[in-house]
């Protein structure tokens, strides 16, 4: 029997590549996590490093060399890439972590003067390019931009995806796609440009008022945007428009071309002038730009004008959460009765949370793979569950959970950490400690052009007093219907020149995890709002969208101030009071005990 090359190994997988790059003069290949639109998540066509390493999680980049290989991912995923690299023979580099170099200075230091550097520029974003050459260029590396490699050898490599794209309506939105597409031109002329160039799936999606299902989970589709003062072009293949959105957009005066026709559009711009976002367009695409077109970079106007939501949507979102916080009561009640069982793996506990969500006809999906995890497996930051490998629930110790679901009117993602039975002192601690930090956030009052990294230092300082810390942000920006991760806001360590403003949403998700033992996160998402205005300025604060009870049995009460005491209890209080008239029978009484003051 023939053996192919999708049943090889990774280290033989990684031979027909080196092969390859050996034929072609190519002394590292670059593979990165994206796609042709630097989505975070993206399709199954675009996950070759995936296919290659074994590591699945969704962030990290491999380096392939002639003789060896690399892998870089963040804090999120040290575990999961310790375990799915296992006898692959990639050295696994954990970003940010004390002598662990960036990707360019280990390029830079292990190749040899003038050797060729190579990657699809289809998926490899500008501003990723520049950065890498910032070192290549002392040491006269070359670009290979032209060559997808990976085509070439991954023979079964799926498909483009072509689902079905349908209108989002403008009731639902808030704004019509001629609103959106007014303020996008303002914002366009106002950097000095005639055209804009725009790549991110979900801008698009939020300015034509589209949704899709191209990408797990995610409500968006393949497609460029091409906008000037007067015109609008989708590239997008049209065939998968349903009746009513080809409609709809004619009516805008929206024209639709092939989404391959994108890069003949922008070569045949002259004498003029066009505005792009380097983070989210590819390499592919600023090399065809002609050398008479004025280039102007700046972050893509959509994203900073759907990370503000409208009155409208911030109205629908709140029916969206309490409907979502009802199917997450059913399924904590439910829950909470068959963990003494013993049976119930972390799988069809899964399964179960779907369907309560499912109950509610306006549920279109899971906003992301929940993340399910038992004692140790809940240490594993974005652990997923599979059939052959996963734990059943013992009636002792903690049991993370993070999930959320799509809805027409809006995108949820909650995190609780529930007592499964006894628990020992160290969960119980770290247990009170998570939820210190989260009301820390919760009860914030910031001044207007707060940025996110200082929210960050605030939520981690009941950790940091202990000595403790956890390995990742502590919330983004969601989007509304559309990306579970959206920015450009976030509340992380990492400096974003972005401030707070009111209308965004970020999650508030502090977490603790110890390996092999236990992993702890307790998360909300939450909207910026006005709070009051003083001689010193206009001051913020956050409110709760996401309705659930917090579990109580972990905690160490003697650990709470008062005025932590006061923020759960009326939490609880408002809990009970959006969510009653939603429930009725065990499910009410449940919830009503849920949610006792303490």
């Amino acid at each position: 029997m023939t053996t192919t090359i999708n049943q090889l190994t990774t280290p033989e997988k990684l031979a027909v590549l080196q092969s390859a790059m050996k034929s072609q003069n190519i002394h590292a290949w670059i593979i990165p996590s994206s796609d042709p639109h630097q989505s975070e998540y993206v399709a199954d066509r675009w996950n070759g490093r995936a296919w290659l390493s074994g590591f699945d999680g969704s962030a990290g980049t491999l380096v392939v060399l002639q003789e060896r290989a690399a892998l870089w991912t963040d804090g999120r995923y040290f575990l999961q890439a310790e375990e799915q690299l296992a006898g692959s023979g990639i050295e696994l580099m954990k970003q940010g972590q004390p002598d662990v170099p960036p990707i360019n200075r280990w390029i830079t230091d292990t190749l040899d003067e003038g050797q060729v550097i190579g990657f699809d520029g289809t998926v490899v974003s500008l501003r990723f390019v520049r950065n890498l050459k910032k070192l290549f260029d002392s040491k006269s590396l070359l670009l290979k931009t032209d060559l997808d490699l990976l085509n070439d050898i991954w023979k079964d490599r799926p498909a483009m995806p072509a689902e079905p794209v349908a209108l989002h309506s403008d009731g639902m939105a808030g704004k019509s796609r001629e609103e959106k597409l007014a303020e996008v031109r303002e914002a366009m002329t106002e950097a000095g440009a005639d055209h804009i160039l725009m790549a991110a799936l979900d801008d698009i999606a939020w300015l034509f008022n589209l949704r899709g299902s191209d990408v797990e989970c995610n409500p968006v589709f393949m497609a460029y945007a091409h906008i000037t003062k007067d015109s609008a072009r989708l590239f997008i293949d049209d065939s998968r428009l349903e009746k009513e959105a080809v409609e709809a957009l004619k009516a805008s005066s929206v024209e639709l071309c092939a989404y391959s026709a994108v890069a003949d559009s922008l070569s045949l711009l002259n004498d003029t002038t066009l505005l792009i976002d380097p983070a989210t367009t590819c390499q592919w695409l600023f090399d065809v730009i002609a050398e008479s077109v004025c280039v102007v970079e700046a972050t893509s106007p959509a994203k900073n004008l759907k990370a503000v939501k409208n009155p409208v949507e911030i109205k629908r979102m709140n029916d969206c959460h309490r409907r979502d916080g009802v199917a997450i009561v059913r399924f904590m009640r439910w829950l909470e009765g068959q963990i003494s069982t013993g049976t119930l793996t972390e799988v069809s506990l899964d399964e179960n949370l779907q369907a309560f969500r499912a109950m509610a006809p306006e549920f279109k999906g899971p906003s992301f793979s929940t993340i399910a995890g038992y004692g140790p497996n809940g240490a594993v930051i974005h652990y997923r569950a599979e059939e052959e490998t996963c734990l059943t629930i013992q009636p002792k110790g903690l049991l993370l959970v993070d999930s959320g679901g799509q809805y027409p009117d809006g995108t949820t993602d909650i995190t609780r950490t529930f007592a499964c039975g006894d628990m020992t002192e160290e969960e119980r601690k770290d247990y009170t400690l998570v939820l210190k930090c989260h009301i820390n956030l919760a009860r914030a009052r910031f001044l207007r052009g707060t940025r996110g990294i200082q929210l960050d230092t605030l939520a981690r300082q009941p950790a940091w007093a202990e000595g403790q810390n956890y390995n990742h942000g502590t919330g983004h920006g969601v989007g509304y219907f559309l990306n579970v991760h959206e920015g450009p806001q976030s509340v992380s360590q990492y400096f974003l020149d972005v401030a707070l403003k009111p209308g965004m949403l970020i999650t508030n998700e502090p977490g603790m995890y110890r390996n092999g033992k236990h992993g702890i996160r307790i998360e909300n998402i939450m909207l910026v709002e006005e709070d009051i205005k003083t001689e010193f300025g206009d001051f913020y604060k956050l409110k709760d969208l996401t309705l659930a009870p917090i579990d109580t049995r972990p905690l160490l009460l003697d650990r709470l101030n008062s005025e932590e005491v006061e923020w759960l209890n009326k939490y609880h209080d408002r809990v009970r009071r959006e969510l009653s008239p939603l429930l009725e029978g065990e499910d009410l009484e449940w919830l009503i005990k849920a949610t006792e003051a303490i």
